[in-house]
């Protein structure tokens, strides 16, 4: 498991070498998810059974570890992990076959959710759980 600072020069060292056939101008950043932010948002759910600072931790890791890196869908999975009592947030899209996990030093609490989802609707993108996404 990685902390937010080996990620960082990792993300640095990934981004030098592969940048030119990640981020050519072939590619159409306005059709992608998550690159035309208009909104950040927290459902009631979400609000209710996080703290700000594990809210915020999302878009973090969006803004700094995927944007850019890999190409996202409008609904990206987050699962919640117990790593030695921290905090670890699992990665995952239904077109990616790789899961990317991110430790964080948070203390983990039993009664977080396990799963949330981050979806993207035209630039408004809120953190949601899988339950209120099912009533969209």
């Amino acid at each position: 498991m990685i902390f937010k600072e080996q990620f960082l020069a990792i993300q640095a060292y990934f981004m030098y070498h592969i940048e030119n056939t990640l981020m050519n101008e072939h590619r159409k950043e306005e059709t992608m998810a998550f690159t035309n932010t208009r909104g950040r948002y927290a459902s009631f759910g979400v609000v209710t059974s996080l703290p700000d600072d594990i809210i915020d931790s999302f878009w973090y890791i969006i803004d700094n570890f995927l944007k850019g890196v890999f190409e996202l869908d409008e609904l990206l999975r987050f699962e919640l992990i117990n790593h030695q009592g921290k905090l670890t947030f699992r990665f995952s899209e239904a077109s990616l076959s790789t899961t990317v996990s991110f430790d964080f030093n948070d203390a983990f609490d039993p009664f977080f959710p396990r799963e949330i989802f981050v979806t993207d609707n035209n630039g408004k993108e809120t953190i949601m759980l899988p339950d209120e996404y099912a009533l969209m």
